[in-house]
Protein backbone atom coordinates (compact mmCIF):
# COMPACT_ATOMS: atom_id res chain seq x y z
CA UNK A 1 0.00 0.00 0.00
CA UNK A 2 2.88 2.30 0.82
CA UNK A 3 4.82 1.01 -2.04
CA UNK A 4 1.88 2.02 -4.61
CA UNK A 5 1.17 5.51 -2.57
CA UNK A 6 4.62 6.74 -2.69
CA UNK A 7 4.69 5.48 -6.34
CA UNK A 8 1.46 7.37 -7.19
CA UNK A 9 2.85 10.52 -5.84
CA UNK A 10 6.51 9.86 -7.51
CA UNK A 11 4.27 10.05 -10.71
CA UNK A 12 2.26 13.01 -9.69
CA UNK A 13 5.64 15.10 -8.93
CA UNK A 14 7.11 13.63 -12.25
CA UNK A 15 3.77 15.09 -14.38
CA UNK A 16 4.08 18.33 -12.35
CA UNK A 17 7.33 18.85 -13.33
CA UNK A 18 6.66 18.21 -16.82
CA UNK A 19 4.09 20.34 -16.61
CA UNK A 20 5.72 23.18 -14.87
CA UNK A 21 8.64 22.94 -17.34
CA UNK A 22 6.67 23.20 -20.76
CA UNK A 23 4.21 25.86 -19.40
CA UNK A 24 7.21 28.33 -18.35
CA UNK A 25 8.71 27.12 -21.97
CA UNK A 26 5.24 28.54 -23.46
CA UNK A 27 5.21 31.31 -20.58
CA UNK A 28 9.04 32.35 -22.09
CA UNK A 29 7.82 32.47 -25.58
CA UNK A 30 5.09 34.96 -25.10
CA UNK A 31 7.13 37.14 -22.99
CA UNK A 32 9.64 37.26 -25.42
CA UNK A 33 6.95 38.07 -28.05
CA UNK A 34 5.45 40.89 -25.91
CA UNK A 35 8.89 42.46 -25.19
CA UNK A 36 9.85 42.59 -29.27
CA UNK A 37 6.42 44.34 -29.98
CA UNK A 38 7.29 47.12 -26.33
CA UNK A 39 10.77 47.51 -27.80
CA UNK A 40 9.69 48.06 -31.78
CA UNK A 41 7.04 50.91 -30.42
CA UNK A 42 9.30 52.45 -27.82
CA UNK A 43 11.53 52.57 -31.04
CA UNK A 44 9.79 54.28 -33.06
CA UNK A 45 7.90 57.58 -32.64
CA UNK A 46 7.13 60.47 -34.59
CA UNK A 47 8.57 63.85 -32.97
CA UNK A 48 6.58 66.74 -32.80
CA UNK A 49 3.53 65.61 -34.37
CA UNK A 50 1.44 68.12 -33.93
CA UNK A 51 4.05 70.90 -35.45
CA UNK A 52 3.84 72.43 -31.78
CA UNK A 53 7.62 73.20 -31.85
CA UNK A 54 7.54 74.60 -35.20
CA UNK A 55 8.05 78.60 -35.51
CA UNK A 56 4.44 79.89 -35.53
CA UNK A 57 3.19 81.53 -38.90
CA UNK A 58 6.84 80.44 -40.40
CA UNK A 59 7.29 79.85 -43.70
CA UNK A 60 9.94 77.65 -44.80
CA UNK A 61 11.87 76.45 -47.93
CA UNK A 62 12.91 73.32 -49.46
CA UNK A 63 15.86 72.02 -47.53
CA UNK A 64 15.03 73.80 -44.62
CA UNK A 65 13.54 72.26 -41.01
CA UNK A 66 10.43 73.97 -39.56
CA UNK A 67 11.56 72.67 -36.07
CA UNK A 68 15.27 72.24 -35.56
CA UNK A 69 15.42 68.87 -37.33
CA UNK A 70 12.25 66.85 -36.93
CA UNK A 71 10.81 67.95 -40.03
CA UNK A 72 12.49 69.14 -42.97
CA UNK A 73 11.08 70.61 -46.32
CA UNK A 74 12.18 68.29 -48.83
CA UNK A 75 10.59 70.00 -52.01
CA UNK A 76 8.36 73.80 -52.63
CA UNK A 77 7.25 74.84 -49.86
CA UNK A 78 5.44 74.59 -46.04
CA UNK A 79 3.79 77.09 -44.09
CA UNK A 80 2.96 76.77 -40.59
CA UNK A 81 -0.95 77.64 -40.05
CA UNK A 82 -1.98 78.62 -35.82
CA UNK A 83 -5.05 78.39 -34.34
CA UNK A 84 -8.48 78.12 -35.92
CA UNK A 85 -9.94 77.77 -38.16
CA UNK A 86 -6.50 75.59 -39.78
CA UNK A 87 -5.83 73.61 -37.02
CA UNK A 88 -7.27 70.16 -35.65
CA UNK A 89 -5.55 70.66 -31.98
CA UNK A 90 -3.22 72.67 -30.04
CA UNK A 91 -1.73 75.65 -31.86
CA UNK A 92 -0.15 74.87 -34.80
CA UNK A 93 -0.85 72.96 -38.20
CA UNK A 94 1.21 72.30 -41.27
CA UNK A 95 0.10 73.64 -44.53
CA UNK A 96 1.30 71.85 -47.45
CA UNK A 97 0.41 73.85 -50.26
CA UNK A 98 -1.04 77.57 -49.59
CA UNK A 99 2.59 79.06 -50.21
CA UNK A 100 3.14 77.15 -53.40
CA UNK A 101 0.38 76.25 -55.24
CA UNK A 102 0.03 74.04 -58.32
CA UNK A 103 3.41 71.69 -58.13
CA UNK A 104 4.29 69.42 -54.80
CA UNK A 105 5.56 70.22 -51.61
CA UNK A 106 7.29 67.95 -49.33
CA UNK A 107 7.37 67.40 -45.44
CA UNK A 108 10.08 64.90 -44.20
CA UNK A 109 10.63 63.12 -40.89
CA UNK A 110 13.39 59.86 -41.17
CA UNK A 111 12.03 57.45 -38.46
CA UNK A 112 13.82 54.00 -36.50
CA UNK A 113 12.21 51.70 -37.36
CA UNK A 114 12.68 47.56 -37.36
CA UNK A 115 12.50 45.69 -40.51
CA UNK A 116 9.78 42.81 -41.13
CA UNK A 117 7.82 44.84 -38.22
CA UNK A 118 4.58 46.71 -39.79
CA UNK A 119 3.73 49.92 -38.99
CA UNK A 120 0.52 52.46 -38.98
CA UNK A 121 0.86 56.22 -39.53
CA UNK A 122 -2.37 58.14 -38.63
CA UNK A 123 -3.26 61.86 -39.10
CA UNK A 124 -5.93 64.15 -39.48
CA UNK A 125 -6.82 66.89 -42.36
CA UNK A 126 -8.79 69.26 -44.07
CA UNK A 127 -8.51 71.17 -47.07
CA UNK A 128 -10.35 74.25 -49.29
CA UNK A 129 -9.62 73.66 -52.27
CA UNK A 130 -9.02 70.79 -55.15
CA UNK A 131 -5.86 68.59 -54.46
CA UNK A 132 -3.97 65.62 -55.32
CA UNK A 133 -2.14 64.12 -51.93
CA UNK A 134 0.85 61.41 -51.28
CA UNK A 135 1.86 59.61 -47.99
CA UNK A 136 4.89 57.71 -49.08
CA UNK A 137 8.12 55.76 -47.09
CA UNK A 138 11.06 55.68 -48.45
CA UNK A 139 9.43 56.65 -52.04
CA UNK A 140 6.75 53.96 -51.53
CA UNK A 141 3.17 54.86 -50.86
CA UNK A 142 1.28 53.72 -47.84
CA UNK A 143 -1.52 50.86 -48.35
CA UNK A 144 -4.43 52.86 -47.42
CA UNK A 145 -3.06 56.05 -47.69
CA UNK A 146 -5.65 59.03 -49.20
CA UNK A 147 -4.66 60.41 -52.83
CA UNK A 148 -6.56 63.80 -51.92
CA UNK A 149 -7.72 65.35 -49.18
CA UNK A 150 -11.32 65.81 -48.47
CA UNK A 151 -12.44 69.16 -49.22
CA UNK A 152 -14.83 70.64 -46.09
CA UNK A 153 -13.45 73.88 -46.23
CA UNK A 154 -12.45 76.54 -42.77
CA UNK A 155 -15.79 78.61 -42.72
CA UNK A 156 -14.27 80.42 -39.76
CA UNK A 157 -16.08 78.88 -36.97
CA UNK A 158 -14.59 79.42 -33.20
CA UNK A 159 -13.34 75.43 -33.83
CA UNK A 160 -13.32 73.63 -36.80
CA UNK A 161 -11.70 70.49 -35.69
CA UNK A 162 -15.41 68.32 -36.74
CA UNK A 163 -14.41 69.64 -40.55
CA UNK A 164 -10.95 67.52 -39.95
CA UNK A 165 -11.00 64.17 -41.37
CA UNK A 166 -8.84 61.41 -39.34
CA UNK A 167 -6.38 59.22 -42.07
CA UNK A 168 -4.19 56.55 -41.92
CA UNK A 169 -1.70 54.23 -44.18
CA UNK A 170 -0.03 51.04 -43.46
CA UNK A 171 3.82 49.85 -43.98
CA UNK A 172 5.95 47.21 -43.77
CA UNK A 173 9.25 48.43 -43.10
CA UNK A 174 12.26 47.01 -44.63
CA UNK A 175 15.00 49.16 -43.19
CA UNK A 176 16.44 50.44 -39.76
CA UNK A 177 15.59 54.15 -41.39
CA UNK A 178 12.25 55.30 -43.23
CA UNK A 179 11.89 58.46 -44.26
CA UNK A 180 8.28 59.04 -44.12
CA UNK A 181 6.82 61.79 -46.63
CA UNK A 182 3.87 64.20 -46.97
CA UNK A 183 3.35 65.53 -50.08
CA UNK A 184 0.90 67.54 -51.45
CA UNK A 185 -0.43 69.97 -54.53
CA UNK A 186 -2.77 72.28 -54.53
CA UNK A 187 -4.95 73.14 -57.75
CA UNK A 188 -7.82 75.70 -56.42
CA UNK A 189 -9.71 77.35 -59.72
CA UNK A 190 -8.39 80.13 -61.10
CA UNK A 191 -8.65 83.29 -59.08
CA UNK A 192 -9.75 81.54 -55.95
CA UNK A 193 -8.09 82.54 -52.94
CA UNK A 194 -8.61 79.17 -51.00
CA UNK A 195 -5.59 76.61 -51.64
CA UNK A 196 -4.67 75.45 -47.79
CA UNK A 197 -4.53 71.50 -47.67
CA UNK A 198 -3.75 71.39 -43.34
CA UNK A 199 -2.12 68.03 -41.93
CA UNK A 200 -2.14 67.91 -37.73
CA UNK A 201 -1.44 65.58 -35.27
CA UNK A 202 0.52 62.70 -37.14
CA UNK A 203 0.86 59.35 -34.87
CA UNK A 204 2.72 56.53 -35.65
CA UNK A 205 1.88 52.97 -33.94
CA UNK A 206 3.48 49.48 -34.47
CA UNK A 207 0.74 46.87 -36.25
CA UNK A 208 0.70 43.40 -34.51
CA UNK A 209 1.76 41.06 -37.00
CA UNK A 210 -0.71 38.37 -38.16
CA UNK A 211 2.38 35.37 -36.91
CA UNK A 212 2.72 37.25 -33.60
CA UNK A 213 -0.99 36.79 -32.86
CA UNK A 214 -1.08 33.18 -33.73
CA UNK A 215 1.75 32.64 -31.60
CA UNK A 216 -0.03 34.20 -28.90
CA UNK A 217 -3.23 32.48 -28.97
CA UNK A 218 -1.39 29.06 -29.63
CA UNK A 219 0.94 29.86 -26.76
CA UNK A 220 -2.51 30.93 -24.64
CA UNK A 221 -4.39 27.97 -25.79
CA UNK A 222 -1.48 25.59 -25.47
CA UNK A 223 -1.25 26.78 -21.36
CA UNK A 224 -4.95 26.39 -20.90
CA UNK A 225 -4.85 22.36 -22.13
CA UNK A 226 -2.14 21.91 -20.49
CA UNK A 227 -3.81 22.65 -16.80
CA UNK A 228 -6.59 20.79 -17.83
CA UNK A 229 -4.41 17.87 -18.76
CA UNK A 230 -2.05 18.37 -15.54
CA UNK A 231 -5.41 18.20 -13.69
CA UNK A 232 -6.85 15.10 -15.00
CA UNK A 233 -4.06 13.24 -14.00
CA UNK A 234 -3.93 14.19 -10.36
CA UNK A 235 -7.59 13.40 -10.17
CA UNK A 236 -6.52 10.15 -11.79
CA UNK A 237 -3.74 9.63 -9.83
CA UNK A 238 -5.19 10.63 -6.31
CA UNK A 239 -8.47 8.40 -6.91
Amino acid sequence: MNCDSSSSNSRLQSLSTSTFSVSSLLLASLAAVFSLSITAQAATAIADGGFEAAGASGLYFSGQSIDGGSWNVSNGAIYIDTQDPYVFDGNNSANLTLANLYVPNSLDQTLATTPGQQYTVSFWANSDSANTFSLTENGLTLMGSPTSIVNNGFPGAITNSSLFVDYFGVFLATSTSTDLRFTATGDPAIGSTDGSVMIDDVNIKLTPEPGSIVLLLTGMVGMGLLVAKDRRRESILTT
